[in-house]
């Protein structure tokens, strides 16, 4: 699944990003249908109205930029004349809404949001800005950057304790996640959030945020080919988004959907998912939507169908909007056209497809240059077996087509160069000591297959487990705890291996540290315990496990996070 990694990247931070945009105690939004009769008679009076009244207006005519400048220079203006530091980040903030779709302009006023709340302590700012400086520079692609900004933003998030902002932005920093490959790190952060949004009870106030995690949590178990657990959040987000007012990432959830029969081999389900998808999407280029029903219809022996849908990607996808994860429908095209002896248009897609992948390499320096490497080795093969086998073929156009080739094996040669002047050694070992552990674990556990209504009580035991915090003891084994569950060590193995998406003893430990860190933050007593105590108190049995643990969990030792928690 490395060539789906970008997927769905600026609609979800976007729809996470704008839950802020709109957010807080400050505001109360009702977006309402535009009557421009009453919005031009109100236009001149704009100084008679109070800051809740100009920022009613605002939400409700954000969209029409002339009329959303006057409400915006009229809110920010007053906000600077009255020295009203909350007031005035405001005001940016509906600069930035305006000018969203335009990165370069909405960081300047982003960057004087933060600027004007620096030193700020307030339930949204500073956070707000570096959050909105996160998903900007996310949006063009400026991962480490955006990594930052978010990382600060949740800082200052934690310090306000400010839920709305903790929720959105493990959601952005997990997509990042995603989009450098690391899908098990954002199925993880997924799953946070969304334990968040369970224990606390919270689902009906963060009813899109809660959505918004299942729809992710199914997208990530698709990614990492674990179909069931993906279906059974499918249908949980569809029951939910129905069960509303408004159906939030209902589109998204469908197509999902789709996506999930297909490789349950489910293809009639697939098609009609997809095709519902389509039928609501509001996205102006559907493309995945476009890949997986080309590839449902090729299952269902439609090939006239399917290969209408792939084309629809050819005249939709080029440079500036490709990904490696609609590459796919090019080879099926190409493949299609090989089966039909069609060899102009079999040419075509294929000198388009090294382009695209060539861009691709270029503008992804740091993402994928094995993989464009291996794509382009094969295909430019092909193609010049292609080139032999045309007759009559131009010389303009034989040229052109070994131009495409010298292009291509010197950006992948430059690439390669830059891929071992940036990494050092030791990434490529720790790479593949992570590999061959992965490997093992898999080794171990692909033969055992559980029935879903075995998994689910094992599942339900565990949880009833964890409420009784039986991890508190310090004589725990995976055999024992397995009797307790009326199961055996193997099938308990395997359920936390796959769910919990870690073994058995850091499963256990991490249960400990987050117990832990609970009474640190509610028990004054209990952050007055001695290490050595504190290890005893939460099940480990010697000290160095523990400090081990819980360096592992939050990067410091429980020494350093102690005298953190003090300063604040």
């Amino acid at each position: 699944m490395l060539d789906k990694r970008i997927k769905n990247i600026y609609g979800i931070v976007l729809l996470f990003a704008s839950f802020i945009f709109f957010s807080g105690k400050d505001i109360d939004i009702v977006v309402k249908k535009k009557d421009d009769k009453i919005k031009y008679s109100v236009s001149d009076s704009l100084e008679n109205k109070s800051y809740d009244e100009l920022w009613k207006l605002f939400v409700t005519h954000y969209k029409d930029s002339v009329f959303a400048k006057k409400i915006s220079n009229t809110y920010l203006n007053r906000a600077k004349n009255d020295n009203d530091v909350i007031k005035t980040a405001n005001g940016y903030r509906m600069f930035f809404e305006i000018n969203a779709d335009d990165p370069k302009i909405a960081l300047v006023y982003v960057d004087s949001m933060i600027a004007i709340t620096k030193g700020v302590k307030h339930e949204y700012y500073p956070a707000r800005g570096h959050l909105l400086k996160g998903y900007l520079l996310q949006k063009t692609e400026k991962f480490d950057q955006a990594l930052e900004a978010y990382m600060l933003s949740k800082k200052y998030a934690e310090i306000s304790n400010n839920m709305e902002h903790l929720i959105v932005i493990r959601h952005n920093i997990a997509i990042l996640k995603t989009a450098i490959g690391k899908d098990s790190e954002a199925l993880e952060t997924y799953k946070e959030n969304y334990n968040l949004l369970v224990t606390k009870d919270i689902i009906k106030k963060f009813r899109s945020e809660y959505i918004g995690t299942l729809y992710q949590l199914s997208d990530s178990y698709n990614r990492l080919k674990k179909y069931d657990s993906a279906h059974f959040y499918l249908k949980k987000g569809i029951k939910a988004t129905l069960s509303g007012d408004k159906p939030y990432f209902y589109t998204n959830l469908l197509s999902s959907y789709g996506i999930n029969s297909y490789y349950r081999k489910e293809y009639t389900t697939a098609l009609d998912s997809l095709k519902k998808s389509l039928a609501l999407s509001d996205r102006k280029k559907p493309f995945i939507t476009y890949l997986y029903l080309g590839k449902t219809l090729l299952k269902l022996k439609q090939e006239e169908k399917a290969i209408d849908y792939l084309k629809k990607v050819d005249s939709a996808v080029h440079v500036s909007n490709y990904s490696l994860e609609t590459r796919e429908a090019f080879t099926l095209l190409i493949d299609h056209f090989k089966k039909n002896d069609d060899k102009s248009n079999q040419l075509r897609i294929m000198e388009k497809l090294i382009t695209l992948d060539s861009s691709f390499s270029i503008k992804n320096k740091r993402l994928h240059i094995d993989l464009v490497k291996k794509y382009n080795v094969k295909l430019i093969q092909d193609k010049e077996e292609l080139i032999n086998s045309i007759k009559n073929q131009s010389e303009t156009t034989i040229n052109r087509i070994w131009l495409f080739g010298g292009i291509v094996v010197l950006i992948i040669s430059l690439g390669y160069f830059y891929y071992y002047k940036r990494r050092k050694i030791g990434y490529e070992k720790t790479y593949k000591e992570i590999l061959l552990s992965v490997q093992k674990k898999k080794q171990k556990t692909k033969d055992i297959e559980l029935a879903p209504e075995l998994k689910q009580e094992i599942l339900k035991r565990l949880d009833e487990l964890e409420k009784n915090m039986f991890f508190l003891k310090n004589d725990l084994t995976q055999s024992n705890v397995a009797k307790k569950l009326k199961t055996n060590s193997t099938y308990l193995s395997r359920i936390i291996n796959m769910d919990k998406q870690k073994n058995f003893a850091n499963y256990i430990n991490d249960l400990r540290i987050e117990y832990c860190l609970q009474q640190i933050k509610n028990d004054k007593k209990f952050r007055h315990y001695s290490i050595t105590s504190m290890a005893k108190e939460v099940g480990f049995n010697n000290i160095q496990s523990f400090v081990k643990a819980f360096y592992k969990q939050k990067g410091c030792n429980p020494t350093e996070y102690l005298k953190s928690i003090e300063k604040h």
